[in-house]
């Protein structure tokens, strides 16, 4: 016999359940919990074709449904409903199903923890069908007609970027929305090209892009002017981050035509070569992060510290200790300088780079004047954190892990809504199924024979 505290971990309302009857069982060869809920028996049932209350009972339906509790995954219902005949106008009639209404055999209950399983970046559709005895078919219907995203709101520091998704996309990268205060996803595209974006935010009010401050990007020339065109009022940030990655993509070009230059140094047996082979990643480490502790170097069996093995290095070439130490006060400005201060700094350094004469550093020279006021907005601080597309990376990252265990999915809806269902947590779920899904349509089918 059944009790209140079973139900209350099923979430079955115990509304109309006869518990005198009703009982449990387990199903050894499928690991299945049976539960087997009867109905009380309802005086006042009345006849659904000509509402009379003259019925005999005639027999009885069992439904199976597949359900969950909070200690078993998989669990089967066995709901056994009385079936009556109407002594007025001779038709049958059968008691109300209180778990299900749309004839489903899955409770609604099970239902939500397939879909809330499925927030989990690392599990696949098979993954959860597995996990929940279903059919992987049934889980990507259901998702399909239950989870319908739409964009949300535009917020006031906007993140964008693109992340590569060649299968799922015609032109190879999708195009992301990020709200960094809000940590959710507004929304996904399928494509980054300036024509489209433009056209997707012209179905935007103004009056919501003009609520947009602040919009944190890469140093890609098309998405400047999408925003320059679209959000007037949005003061466009330089992301940080790839501002100092292009840096770093030029000294590495000093780096190594100096190693190059001093290649001979190689047959003479001497520990500079060596030195710039394997230990070429101390020079591109922010010199603030390094620590002051020594180990041996095998080559000359020296102890060294990293800081002396970064001056041994820079000893060889004047000119790669110019660039080293440019490239450091550079990024010194990036941690130190303020909105006050970041201008005067900046053109401060765009004189050092030119004064140097270092051909290699003419392509960042280009980027610190054409992204001059790009650069500066990003020392604006919100909520006393400087804007960046810091944030973003991860969310790049989650998008990659979903889209590598969907081993090469097509179907750009349905991956654009997994997104948004995975990393905006408070993602709603319809109680409605929609009619109209995200699924493909399927091929006609062939004429074909039966086998007789």
């Amino acid at each position: 016999m059944l009790n209140i505290e079973f139900f209350e971990k099923t979430n079955i309302k115990t509304d109309g359940i006869d518990l005198d009857k009703s009982y449990i069982s387990f199903d050894s060869s499928t690991l299945n919990l049976i539960i087997e809920l009867y109905l009380k028996k309802d005086n006042d049932i009345k006849c659904k074709y000509c509402a009379s209350n003259n019925l005999t009972i005639r027999g009885s339906k069992t439904s199976k449904i597949k359900t969950s509790t909070l200690d078993s995954k998989n669990a089967i219902i066995n709901l056994h409903r009385r079936i009556y005949r109407c002594n007025s106008c001779n038709k049958l009639t059968t008691e109300q199903n209180p778990l299900r209404t749309d004839g489903h055999r899955i409770s609604i209950q099970k239902e939500i923890m397939i879909l809330n399983a499925l927030r989990d970046k690392t599990k696949t559709y098979s993954a959860v069908a597995n996990e929940f005895d279903v059919s992987p078919s049934y889980v990507t219907n259901l998702f399909d007609v239950k989870v319908n995203l739409r964009r949300l709101k535009l917020p006031e520091v906007m993140c964008i970027d693109e992340v590569y998704l060649k299968k799922l996309v015609k032109k190879s990268y999708c195009f992301v929305i990020y709200a960094p205060q809000w940590r959710k996803i507004v929304d996904v595209l399928d494509s980054r090209r300036e024509l489209d974006l433009i056209d997707y935010f012209s179905h935007i009010s103004n009056e919501e892009k003009n609520n947009v401050k602040y919009v944190s990007m890469d140093l890609y020339e098309h998405y400047r002017n999408v925003i320059k065109k679209c959000f007037p009022n949005a003061k466009i940030s330089a992301d940080p981050f790839h501002v100092v990655k292009q840096l770093n993509n030029c000294f590495q070009k000093i780096r190594i035509n100096t190693m190059k230059h001093y290649e001979f140094l190689k047959h003479e047996g001497h520990n500079y070569y060596w030195l710039y082979k394997k230990y070429w990643k101390f020079l591109l480490m922010d010199i603030t992060n390094i620590k002051s502790e020594y180990f041996k170097v095998t080559k000359s069996g020296m102890i060294l510290s990293k800081y002396q093995i970064i001056d041994n290095m820079l000893d060889l070439n004047p000119t790669l200790r110019l660039a080293y130490e440019l490239k450091e006060e550079y990024r010194n400005f990036v941690s130190t300088a303020t909105i006050d201060t970041a201008e005067d700094e900046l053109l401060n350094l765009i004189k050092k780079f030119k004064d140097s004469h270092i051909n290699d550093y003419a392509p960042f020279i280009s980027i610190m004047q054409k992204w001059f006021h790009e650069i500066i907005n990003s020392f604006n601080k919100i909520n006393n954190h400087k804007i960046s597309n810091g944030p973003m990376e991860r969310v790049n990252r989650d998008i990659k892990t979903l889209n590598g265990i969907s081993f090469g999915a097509t179907n750009f809806n349905r991956m654009r809504n997994r997104i948004m269902f995975t990393i905006n947590e408070d993602a709603p779920i319809s109680p409605y199924r929609r009619k109209n899904t995200n699924k493909a349509p399927g091929k006609p089918r062939g004429k074909y024979k039966k086998n007789k």
